[in-house]
């Protein structure tokens, strides 16, 4: 439950939500001046309607380096039902970084993870297991996601493989990989925050109806 305070200084007059549960202190944390209660209690959050992903499938993280990147594909993973997170490198985990639990807001609690320092000997046990590995990397071959046909893929087990934030995915592990996806991209910069392209994907992967079509068959 919310409610909204607004900052008594005039020069101020910063609103904001708060829960009266967690911050029980009553001034602005801009100027310092009291704040007054001016709307509320509501509810931020809705009931949300159970969702039927159209498959699901596990996650590979290759050497991520932010904590709140990784906390925050977490919190997406458990959105779409993400069955399991390989963190591999120096990728973050919850136990050994608790303030990941500050983009993660409890889904690090329920999702499924472990974590390896190899991401290529990850990579070959899953293919051996009967995966199939599919890179999200803008690179030569690769394509666009919502152009993506996976016909020869359905019916297998899947790994989404996410890169490092600058590097990319590990060549070993690339080549491990199925298919090669990117999201197309509008603007100088050309790419997005890991964390966000990982939650178009993992959206993309769960709830699309489009079939796939694995590299070789192409």
């Amino acid at each position: 439950m919310f409610e909204i305070r607004q900052c008594t200084q005039p020069e101020c007059r910063l609103r904001m939500p708060i829960d009266p549960a967690v911050h029980r202190g009553a001034f602005c944390p801009r100027c310092g001046a009291p704040m007054t209660r001016v709307a509320g209690p509501y509810r931020h959050r809705q009931e949300a309607k159970a969702a039927r992903p159209q498959r699901t499938f596990h996650v590979l993280l290759d050497n991520l380096r932010s904590v709140y990147n990784t906390g925050a594909i977490f919190r997406t993973a458990d959105g779409v039902g993400v069955g399991h997170l390989y963190l591999c490198g120096i990728t973050p985990n919850p136990k050994d970084h608790p303030e990941l639990a500050k983009t993660a807001l409890g889904a690090e609690l329920g999702t499924a993870w472990s974590a390896h320092p190899d991401a290529v000997a990850v990579g070959q046990g899953l293919r051996a297991a009967g995966h199939r590995l599919v890179a999200l990397e803008t690179a030569p071959g690769s394509m666009p996601i919502f152009e993506a046909n996976l016909t020869t893929l359905e019916g297998d087990p899947l790994v989404l493989v996410v890169g490092n934030e600058q590097a990319g995915v590990d060549p070993g592990l690339f080549d491990l990989c199925d298919l090669t996806l990117s999201i197309p991209m509008v603007g100088k910069k050309a790419s997005l925050n890991v964390a966000v392209a990982f939650g178009v994907a993992a959206f993309w992967l769960a709830f699309s109806t489009v079939e796939f079509v694995a590299k070789d068959e192409q």
